[in-house]
């Protein structure tokens, strides 16, 4: 299932950029300016859907159906409500993080690589799937 490999692909990427904010607490706000721009803000909202489409359709086959389908929901919620939240009060958002204390954002790096690993963990296939 190529959805599973995505959403694998996808996990591992937030694992990824969570051990890094860990490491370097204000990548946090490198990392968002990437997304604090009109095509930026459009490409969070098709990753957010299509994250909670992809992370619906292999909730059954995971680990933690539930879960998972509860996730999909909020990213694909998350993705819809978007455009309204706008570009501007992103940008006072990510003003705001920068101005939190390293341990903080040290702790959203952490919580960021859990939920990746978490994510990859429950759609990895078990040994009797193979």
């Amino acid at each position: 299932m190529i959805a599973r490999w995505i959403v694998t692909g996808f996990g591992l990427l937030v694992v990824c950029v969570g051990a890094w904010v860990f490491v370097q607490p204000f990548g946090l706000k490198e990392f968002a300016d990437l997304f604090l721009t009109p095509g930026g803000l459009w490409f969070a909202v098709a990753l957010r859907l299509t994250m909670g489409v992809l992370l619906w359709i292999c909730a059954s086959a995971s680990r933690t159906p539930l879960v998972l389908r509860v996730l999909g929901a909020m990213f694909f919620i998350s993705g819809l409500a978007l455009p309204f939240v706008g570009l501007d009060r992103m940008v006072r958002l990510s003003e705001w993080g920068v101005g939190l204390d390293p341990s903080a954002l040290r702790g959203v790096g952490l919580l960021a690589a859990a939920l990746g690993a978490f994510i990859v963990w429950s759609v990895w296939p078990r040994r009797s799937e193979g």
